[in-house]
């Protein structure tokens, strides 16, 4: 399994939007890809689901089908 990961503190360098091409290119091409947003703000989720998906995902309350979700437990 090859692994890439970006990472960048800085704000507004077009690193969600690099992801989002790079990983529709990459299933195009046949590999298989899991784009996994952490970030809070979730642009990259946003980019990829539609808004009804996206609200069944995130009901008011509690996320339990997130990432957010899986490790409130632990958070607590």
């Amino acid at each position: 399994m090859k692994t890439i990961a970006f990472f960048n503190s800085k704000g507004g360098i077009g690193k969600t939007t690099l992801v989002y091409h790079l990983a529709w290119m990459y299933a195009e091409l046949g590999l298989n890809v899991v784009v996994a947003d952490l970030d809070p703000q979730a642009n990259l989720t946003s980019m990829f689901l539609e808004e009804d998906r996206l609200e069944e995902l995130w009901p008011d309350g509690d996320h339990p089908q997130s990432i957010l979700g899986t490790i409130s437990p632990i958070l607590k």
